[in-house]
């Protein structure tokens, strides 16, 4: 009977976490368009929201495809920033590795590398705001991860 109340009380922690990181990334991707579309109407950033679901479906659709690949974005980064921590949990996640440098700063370089051939390449707003947000969100999660790992 405990056993089984653990369980339904994992999976129902699990459901809540999948659900948090669901709504911030729903949350990025609105700012992202909202300001897109506020640029393109001309007008203020809450009253492009209302444009974003009401104007078309092929809007609201890729609204829907930006959001699904900034949650599977997000996802992959923590299952990587996760195994890694795992893998060494032993050692300092900022520190010389026997000839290996961390994965973790790896990330951050490609990362970064992503971000400044997105402000290189000729994109929409739309994608240089999402890709910033999405990187600061992905920055947020790492330093909790780590404030969690050192109490």
């Amino acid at each position: 009977m405990n056993n089984e109340r653990y369980l339904k009380l994992k999976k129902d922690f699990i459901v809540l976490y999948l659900a948090r990181n669901g709504i911030m990334t729903f949350l990025i991707t609105l700012c992202s368009f909202g300001f897109d579309l506020s640029k393109y109407y001309q007008i203020k950033f809450i009253e492009a929201i209302p444009y974003l679901f009401s104007n078309n479906i092929f809007t609201f659709m890729y609204f829907c495809l930006v959001w699904i690949f900034n949650y599977l974005l997000f996802e992959l980064f923590k299952i990587l920033s996760d195994g890694y921590d795992e893998s060494h949990h032993h050692t300092l996640k900022f520190m010389y590795h026997e000839h290996n440098y961390s994965i973790s700063w790896m990330m951050y370089v490609v990362m970064l590398i992503i971000l400044i051939l997105i402000q290189v390449v000729d994109l929409p707003t739309l994608f240089h705001l999402d890709a910033y947000l999405m990187f600061g969100f992905m920055v947020l999660r790492s330093l909790k991860q780590i404030y969690k790992k050192r109490l």
